[in-house]
């Protein structure tokens, strides 16, 4: 189907059946810069901690492994050994948090989704002219490739200006001490990460906002596709509008039935008609039994006549009546007076 014929936005059905498939807008753009931050920021706040609790590890195993009067390679074997175990620990830490930021960020793209339908096999796949035409030839790809070129410029633009306004701060390092030197270079580091990943947040929100514009896009629906949607949420629509008609029908004959047993009916005298039925020794007040306008007013005045119904005319009352009450309700209040006066008219009118 030509996608230009796909005016329609797609439905929530739609979309949850593309999300199910693992058709989901995702930019990994949105995971690197947040695993990134993530990683930044525990640096800032525990990495001096970090540093020295190693030091201070490794200098502690030396003394306890390593013998200054022999040195072998049994006692440097369990050096290694010693402090690689903290290595692991620290490493383990550091992947478990990645993965768990990885995890937070893709929920924050597209909720939670559990679907194992993008790891099948589909053979288009492997076809590598899909997969050039993909790079080259698309709207996705074009702008992957720009998106890459600009991480790839703003970060060489970003090292050159850093380097090039800290340059004697870079090059006074080695006559520091190896503390106040390794303090300098660490703040430089975190530094220009910290401006680079300002950047590449910026470029994620623009990936993301690409990334979904064009989900999307992908997901638009022709007119037709979208009536076959709402068939099947909602219902044939010709089905409906006949169930209502049916509906209206079957209201209309038991409205009708009860014409005969109203106790007046007012009219407009032809456009409007209500039939109202009160039973003194029953009913509180006047109710509607039955109302219509047109060709159904005509019928309930015919079917009042046949039936000995007295019709008076009111135009002013019939159609406030019509407005303000539905079938099987009664009067309001402010009817009481106008309505008293009809019945007790048509009353003494049955007495006589």
């Amino acid at each position: 189907m030509p996608s230009e014929n796909k005016t329609e936005k797609p439905t929530p059905r739609r979309i949850q059946r593309a999300k199910e498939e693992g058709n989901v807008p995702k930019s990994l753009e949105v995971n690197s810069v947040a695993i990134l931050l993530t990683g930044l920021t525990l640096l800032w706040f525990f990495g001096s901690k970090i540093f020295e609790e190693f030091l201070f590890s490794s200098f502690k195993s030396a003394e306890t492994f390593i013998s200054p009067q022999r040195l072998n390679s049994n006692d440097v074997l369990l050096f290694w050994e010693y402090n690689l175990e903290k290595v692991f620990v620290w490493l383990f830490l550091l992947l478990l948090t990645t993965l768990l930021i990885a995890i937070i960020s893709n929920i924050a793209q597209f909720g939670v989704v559990f679907t194992s339908k993008p790891l099948g096999f589909k053979f288009e796949r492997l076809n590598p002219i899909n997969g050039l035409k993909n790079i080259f030839f698309s709207l996705n790809g074009l702008f992957e490739l720009i998106k890459n070129l600009l991480k790839i410029a703003v970060i060489i633009g970003i090292a050159y200006f850093f380097v090039n306004s800290h340059l004697e701060e870079i090059l006074s390092l080695y006559r520091l001490p190896i503390e106040e030197g390794l303090s300098t270079l660490s703040h430089l580091l975190l530094t220009v990460s910290g401006y680079i990943i300002a950047v590449g947040a910026l470029i994620a929100v623009i990936d993301y906002s690409f990334k979904r514009w064009k989900w999307l896009k992908d997901l638009m629906m022709t007119r037709e596709e979208l009536k076959e949607e709402l068939k099947q949420t909602e219902g044939n629509p010709e089905v409906k509008r006949e169930l209502r008609r049916r509906m209206r029908q079957i209201a209309t004959r038991r409205m009708m039935q009860e014409v005969p047993k109203a106790t007046v009916v007012i009219t407009n005298p032809t456009h409007y008609a209500v039939a109202l039925k009160y039973d003194i020794n029953k009913d509180n007040a006047p109710k509607v039994v039955a109302k219509g306008v047109d060709n159904l007013a005509k019928r309930i005045i015919e079917t009042a006549k046949q039936h000995g119904v007295e019709i008076y005319r009111d135009p002013p009352l019939a159609r406030a009546l019509y407005t303000s009450v539905e079938v099987g309700q009664e009067i309001p209040e402010k009817f009481y007076r106008a309505v008293a006066k009809i019945i007790a008219y048509v009353l003494s009118k049955k007495r006589v």
